[in-house]
């Protein structure tokens, strides 16, 4: 017995001494990489009521807007490498949003919804300006080489009986009608877009989607059709019109759709439609469940590779879609929504979130996110952050230009 008591203690005394295992350590994330704010300037001098939006690069400087709550917005022209405001205006008296302000060339064409202005880029003086009183008009414009395109319907009741797609030069101002559509059926057409397609024959043709907006009375709220028209900008003929590919929903998008390959990607409501430029058919299309919340065509596409790239504008979701078929190529539920136009820079995808306030970096061939920013300026007495901004970057300097709720910033991008 006293063995076996001996032999007992021996075992538990071993045991005690013992030594715990060592915890195992996973290995630590990746640093982010310290992106530098090489300068930052205020949209107005009290930083109060305020917001902006940087649009494009020329020549070493930044043209961006900014949309103040009284009186209106202004244009701004800064240094892009110190940041110096080189000229601003202050007297067009309106709010910014999508599309109103374009770049060609060395103007800066603008649109306040009562006016069209040309905006000498290196000066800030007019060089023409167009009176669109006369017309109805959504303050929405369209780039295309050197062409500013507008839309432009009857002033009187009802508003939408037709719809002209007019186009000008940049340094001359003088508008052309391209073509008229007339509603049909109680619809009443609102243009979407212009962009172009160069066709087999290397002839111009000008895609224009097309919302026809049904007639209140008939069919109730938010209810109409997408039709999608290619004009021949040689002949001055429409090549085809495919109407009805999305019927009863809320319309074609507010950003132009990608042309790649002789095939159109466009999101309509809550689907994403492939279709073929030559025969005007529709190949596919990709419907989004309700759990995106509002509608797709919020969203702005961007093509990479063989993959359609989109942020959702509700939820926090970024996706990649097959060009072939529509499937999910990748999926990153770990960022944030996006309201504003997206920017591919060396496979990389920038783009600003409403839900986080913060600015992102996602690799475009496989959804990982690189890097998220929040803006410096943060803090207690001025809650700054990226929230409805969209962004330029200087591709030579490898620098990003972004508007936070009350700063325009210049970033520089970490290499690789």
């Amino acid at each position: 017995m006293k063995l076996i008591a001996r032999f007992s203690f021996f075992l538990l005394l071993l045991s005690a001494c013992q030594k715990e295992p060592m915890p195992v350590t996973p290995p630590p994330p990746p640093a982010a990489p310290s992106l530098k704010v090489v300068w930052q300037h205020p949209l107005s001098l009290d930083t109060a009521d305020v917001s902006g939006d940087a649009w494009h690069i020329w020549q070493g400087n930044v043209v961006y807007t900014t949309n103040f709550t009284n009186p209106g917005g202004q244009i701004h022209c800064r240094s892009a490498s110190t940041g110096e405001l080189r000229w601003k205006r202050d007297d067009l008296n309106t709010g910014w949003t999508d599309r109103r302000i374009i770049s060609i060339e060395d103007k800066t064409i603008a649109a306040t919804g009562r006016n069209v202005y040309c905006i000498d880029n290196q000066t800030g003086q007019f060089v023409w300006e167009t009176d669109l009183r006369p017309f109805n008009h959504n303050g929405r414009i369209f780039a295309i080489n050197d062409y500013v395109y507008d839309a432009h319907c009857p002033n009187n009741a009802p508003y939408f009986q037709s719809l002209s797609l007019t186009r000008a030069h940049h340094s001359a101002g003088q508008w052309d009608t391209l073509f008229t559509l007339p509603h049909d059926n109680n619809y009443y057409p609102s243009i979407s877009s212009v962009s172009l397609w160069i066709n087999p024959q290397e002839d111009s043709i000008l895609m224009v989607p097309v919302n026809m907006l049904g007639d209140l009375a008939i069919y109730g709220a938010n209810q109409g059709r997408a039709d999608l028209h290619a004009f021949n900008l040689r002949t001055r003929k429409m090549e085809w019109s495919l109407k009805d590919f999305d019927t009863f929903r809320s319309g074609c998008p507010i950003y132009p759709p990608v042309i790649s390959d002789n095939r159109l990607y466009i999101n309509c409501s809550k689907a994403l439609y492939c279709i073929d430029l030559l025969s005007g058919t529709v190949l596919w299309s990709r419907d989004f469940p309700s759990a995106w919340g509002s509608d797709i065509r919020y969203n702005s596409l961007k093509e990479y590779g063989n993959t359609i790239l989109l942020v959702s504008d509700h939820t926090n979701l970024a996706m990649a879609i097959s060009k072939t078929d529509g499937s999910t190529v990748w999926e990153n539920k770990e960022v944030g929504s996006s309201a504003d136009e997206l920017t591919l820079f060396e496979g990389i995808l920038y783009y600003t979130s409403r839900a986080t306030g913060r600015l992102y970096a996602i690799d475009a061939a496989t959804g990982k996110t690189i890097w998220k920013m929040g803006s410096p300026n943060r803090t207690g007495k001025i809650p700054a952050s990226f929230s409805f901004q969209s962004l330029c970057i200087d591709t030579i300097a490898r620098r990003l230009f972004v508007t936070d709720t009350y700063f325009i910033l210049c970033v520089e991008l970490p290499e690789g």
